[in-house]
């Protein structure tokens, strides 16, 4: 017989939503060289925060996103509305995904799928 909760959450399904970009046929040798995470370096507060750097950490991929400035230049203005970016391997894709989300917050930005296209396209020539 299962027990009751003593600290039961007082609300049901929350409306939040993380966005997933699943990059399928990759060969994943070695799970750590695909591993990676994004976090923007911010300086200020509230209406007058700015992303003024980008910092990569993880394995190899990490160390190579970081060398492209083309995304870092792509990722700098988008950064403040996305949070972090990370990157896992899962037996044979590649998974990136951005943090959680409110529904009404919840948007498809052009600009930021550019961005993640060069991500993906990265991954796939790290895998040959």
């Amino acid at each position: 017989m299962s027990s009751q909760d003593p600290n039961p959450l007082p609300y049901g399904a929350l409306p939040y939503y993380q966005v997933h970009f699943i990059i399928e046929s990759v060969k994943v040798s070695d799970p750590t060289i695909f591993m990676a995470k994004c976090e923007p370096v911010t300086i200020g507060h509230l209406r007058n925060k700015v992303v003024v750097d980008l910092q990569w950490s993880g394995g190899r991929l990490a160390d190579v996103l970081k060398s492209d400035k083309t995304l870092s230049e792509m990722l700098m203005p988008l950064m403040l509305d996305e949070g972090e970016i990370s990157i896992d391997p899962q037996n044979d894709r590649v998974r990136i995904y951005t943090r959680w989300k409110r529904e009404d917050n919840l948007k498809f930005s052009l600009r930021f799928f550019a961005a993640i296209e060069r991500i993906a396209t990265t991954i796939r020539q790290l895998s040959k």
